[in-house]
């Protein structure tokens, strides 16, 4: 696939970063869910087919133009992005947070290489160095050092998810091309909404919950529509200007993100781990996304010439 570069890529930046931001206030909103009784389960039954319901009434005659390679490239994401999210889903119930955070988070050194398999383009080396920072300052965020915390089951089903998260960021760079960003999202929405459907039994989701705690009820209408409608198609839109590396890298500081409204929502304390953790991530960021580090050399090579 060629990345359409017409697009300003400071445009596409920021608007996976406003992505990771909604992303990361997922946090409290998925825990005002299970503090209403919305479980996991329900919440994705809600959240995919509110998103998919929303995209669609915005699309509106427009989805007249959905054509059969679009339903088969939906169907195929819709599959791995449902299957990413149930497998973390299962993985939650039998790890700690911060570990689930952590794994999650390993897709970001996983893309680099799935992608250079499926796309055949090799990442810059700053591509790597920026994914091992990354993940190293989402360690520094998460994890707590001698916890004694074994690796678990679900350890290893959150570490199965980031393969399937991994594989879906690359699968929709190689499809993407040529087809409509909004169109593309409603149908992956509308296959893993259809899935979820499929799935419910197996989650144990209890209905009677629905409609009895009007906060829980808001917050998963507002996943719905923001957490997966919105950023769904900010991802799919940016996937068709630049390469997977860097979409999954900026993606990844949702757990900074979602680190803070934790702490700015009181479920957690201020500690100097976010700072440390936050700031790495940053500057992983930084490596990939500017000059800034290449102007460095630049210039030292510049003042040993003279």
């Amino acid at each position: 696939m060629k990345f359409d570069m017409t697009k300003s890529k400071a445009t596409m930046t920021s608007a996976l970063i406003l992505a990771a931001v909604i992303w990361g206030s997922g946090v409290v909103f998925m825990q005002i869910c299970i503090d209403g009784g919305i479980e996991t389960g329900l919440q994705m039954f809600f959240r995919f087919w509110s998103g998919t319901l929303c995209l669609g009434i915005l699309l509106n005659t427009k989805l007249r133009q959905i054509s059969s390679r679009l339903i088969f490239c939906g169907l195929l994401c819709g599959t791995l992005l449902f299957f990413s999210f149930f497998v973390l889903t299962l993985g939650l119930e039998s790890t700690t947070p911060a570990n689930s955070a952590f794994l999650s988070a390993s897709s970001v050194m996983l893309v680099p290489f799935i992608s250079w398999m499926m796309l055949k383009i090799r990442p810059e080396k700053k591509v790597f160095a920026g994914c091992f920072l990354c993940l190293f300052g989402v360690a520094v965020l998460s994890l707590q050092v001698n916890s004694g915390v074994p690796f678990t089951l679900g350890d290893s089903l959150t570490l199965l998810s980031a393969v399937f998260f991994s594989f879906y960021t690359c699968t929709v760079a190689k499809v993407a091309g040529g087809l409509d960003a909004a169109l593309f999202t409603f149908v992956q929405l509308l296959v893993t909404a259809l899935w979820s459907t499929v799935t419910l039994p197996l989650t144990g989701a209890d209905f009677s919950v629905v409609g009895q705690d009007l906060p829980a009820m808001g917050a998963v209408i507002f996943l719905g529509i923001f957490n997966t409608g919105l950023c769904y198609l900010i991802q799919m839109t940016a996937q068709k200007s630049l390469p997977p590396t860097r979409v999954s890298l900026i993606l990844s500081s949702e757990s900074l993100f979602g680190a803070v409204f934790s702490v700015l929502a009181g479920y957690d304390p201020f500690s100097v781990r976010l700072v440390v953790g936050g700031s790495i991530m940053m500057c992983a960021i930084l490596l990939v996304e500017t000059n800034l580090f290449s102007f460095s050399k630049k210039k030292m090579a510049a003042s040993a010439g003279h």
